[in-house]
Formats: structure tokens, C-alpha cells, sequence
């Protein structure tokens, strides 16, 4: 766009270049390559002045990491399913039934933490595996597929537990919500971890690129000799794993299981991912955005309660944001094309 010669009426029309408007283009790409940058630094200095005394701490801080720390795992998981260009609706289910699955392995077989941890993600992984079976292989739209798996996740949730609350669970278990390194909370750490090693995996790893050419083009992607329903059932997969974390993450914090623990995550986990669209200038979902959204979500949850608002506004506010951030970006998108 900078390149391009403008004729300005206030230059007479002699073809020359308007400096001013040129400009201001320029700083309109600025801020919509980065508006999340933005948006975050502008709740944090509304909420500092807020509450200079109780929101600028490091208490505070850690515990906004430690907070948004489930909602981040499954954002990146669902940001591996927007690559590619699907949906999946059943995390939040497939968390509940992972979760439902290692705790009650704890209360009635007496698993220990490192084997609930593995039933926790063994299940993530076989929800997702369902998941993109269907989809790939099958070839059911992805809505009407995690929805079918979702439910029968729940099913399976409500069967092995019987609506019952367990508890006793395994003290290595519950250390996991509890211990801190070097003073930062381990679940923040894990949840950290997660979206680094997506970041490499859909940035650096030949599934990566094969993950954006099937979501740009699925039957380019074929041509070109991408494994299409390969790659649609790895990151299916790879979904299903970040469910069976946050499970692990949920139940450990909790002490105990409790029936749908993770539905009311999944608003925040997409609002974070399509958050991270605003991030770059290539209208591309990344990691590194949706991780950064998710901490925008829940600075403003924090700040909000701290400033005595009820809880019903941190979920309206996740829902706002949702559609202004899909609606900007349908406005990028079509003045894209239009240029």
C-alpha cells in the first residue's frame, strides 16, 4: 500500500504523492496488525488505574496465570482445529469425561497421579481420535461430528461417575495445582509449555505448513501431495490431548471431580483464538495470539471483580469481544479483497 501513487486534490491534481494520506494508511495497518497488543496494553493501564493498590501485584499476576491456565491449554488445542479450517465443539465434554476418567481411576482403583495423569490424556487422545475419524475419514461436517462425540463424551462422563463427587484424591495429584517454580504457579507452566510446543509444531514442523495449506486449500493441499485426512486426524488428536490436560489441570485444582468441569470453558478458548487472528497481518490463526488472548480475557475477568462488578459481565464481556473480533476481521478480510 505505501508503494502505490495517490492523487491528492489538495496537491491541485498534479499526480504528485499525498503524503497525509498515505499516513494515515499506514497507521491504520499498524494498528490492525496489532490491535491485540493494543487492546491488552490498554486494559492493563485501565485496570492499574483502577486499582494501582490491588491489580498491580505480583499476587496478582500469578494468579491471572494461573486462572487463565485451562482456558489457554484449550485454545491452543482448538487453534490446531482453525489451521485446518474445522470446528470442534466437544473440548469442553472431552475435558469433563477425561477429568471424570482420572479421578475416579484414583477413588475406586487406587491409580496413582502419574497414572491418572495418563488416563486423563489417554482419553483426551481417544475422544480426539473419534473426533477426526469422523471428519477426515468419514467425512462428517465437523459441527454435527464433535457435537455427536461431545455428547457421547458426556454419556460416558455420566456413566462413570453417577453424578457422584469424588474425592481423596492422590496428594502428588492435588501438587500439581499447588506447587510454584522459581514462585510461578506449575499449572502456568504447563500451560505455557503447551503453547510453546504448538508453536513449534504448527510453525516450525513440516505438520505445520501441511496444516495451513489444507485450511487455506484442502484440494490444492491434495494435489500437492499433502496427506489431507492425515493431518485432519493428528490435529484432532492433538485437540483431544489439550482437553485431557486442562481435565488434569481443572481436577487437580478443584480436589475433587464435579459434573460439566470443563464446558464453561469453551467460549473462552475460541474468543482467545479468533483474538489471536488480530495478531499479524496475515489474518492467520497462531498460537502465540490465542495464548496472548486468553491472558487478555482474563486480565479484564480480574479487573472486573476487583472493581465489585458482577460475575455475569466477565462472561458478557468474553461474549463482545468474541463478535467484535470476528467482526473486525470479516472487515479486513473484505477490504483485502477489495484491494
Amino acid at each position: 500500500m505505501e508503494t502505490e501513487t495517490v492523487t491528492s486534490a489538495d496537491e491541485g491534481g498534479l499526480g504528485l504523492p499525498s503524503r497525509r494520506l498515505r499516513s494515515r494508511v499506514t497507521v491504520r495497518s499498524i494498528a490492525e496488525r496489532w490491535s491485540l497488543v493494543l487492546a491488552f496494553l490498554a486494559a492493563f493501564v485501565f485496570f492499574s488505574v483502577a486499582r494501582p493498590h490491588t491489580f498491580l501485584t505480583w499476587d496478582n499476576a500469578r494468579a491471572i496465570l494461573d486462572d487463565s491456565s485451562v482456558a489457554c491449554v484449550l485454545a491452543v488445542g482448538v487453534t490446531a482445529i482453525l489451521v485446518i479450517g474445522e470446528f470442534d465443539l466437544s473440548v469442553g465434554f472431552v475435558a469433563g469425561f477425561a477429568g471424570a476418567a482420572a479421578v475416579s481411576g484414583m477413588a475406586n482403583h487406587g491409580l496413582g497421579a502419574e497414572a491418572a495423569v495418563a488416563v486423563a490424556l489417554g482419553a483426551g487422545a481417544l475422544a480426539g481420535l473419534a473426533n477426526g475419524v469422523a471428519v477426515a475419514y468419514v467425512r462428517i461436517p465437523s459441527f454435527v461430528a464433535t457435537l455427536a462425540i461431545g455428547s457421547i463424551a458426556a454419556a460416558f462422563e455420566l456413566a462413570i461417575t453417577k453424578t457422584a463427587i469424588f474425592e481423596g484424591l492422590s496428594p502428588r495429584y492435588l501438587e500439581i495445582a499447588t506447587t510454584d517454580v522459581a514462585s510461578i504457579p506449575l499449572r502456568a507452566i504447563v500451560a505455557a509449555a503447551t503453547a510453546l510446543v504448538f508453536l513449534v509444531v504448527l510453525r516450525a514442523a513440516v505438520f505445520g505448513r501441511h496444516a495451513s495449506a489444507v485450511g487455506d486449500n484442502p484440494a490444492a493441499a491434495h494435489l500437492a501431495g499433502v496427506p489431507v485426512a492425515r493431518v485432519r486426524l493428528v490435529a484432532f488428536v492433538l485437540t483431544g490431548l489439550t482437553a485431557g490436560v486442562a481435565a488434569v489441570l481443572v481436577t487437580s485444582s478443584a480436589g475433587q471431580y464435579y459434573p460439566n468441569l470443563g464446558t464453561g470453558y469453551l467460549l473462552p478458548a475460541y474468543a482467545a483464538a479468533f483474538l489471536g487472528l488480530s495478531l499479524g497481518g496475515g489474518l492467520r490463526f497462531n498460537v502465540l495470539g490465542s495464548y496472548l488472548g486468553v491472558l487478555l480475557l482474563g486480565m479484564v475477568s480480574t479487573g472486573l471483580t476487583m472493581m465489585n462488578q458482577p460475575s455475569w459481565i466477565a462472561a458478557l464481556v468474553q461474549g463482545i469481544v468474541l463478535l467484535v473480533a470476528v467482526a473486525g476481521i470479516a472487515v479486513r478480510r473484505r477490504g483485502a479483497v477489495g484491494r
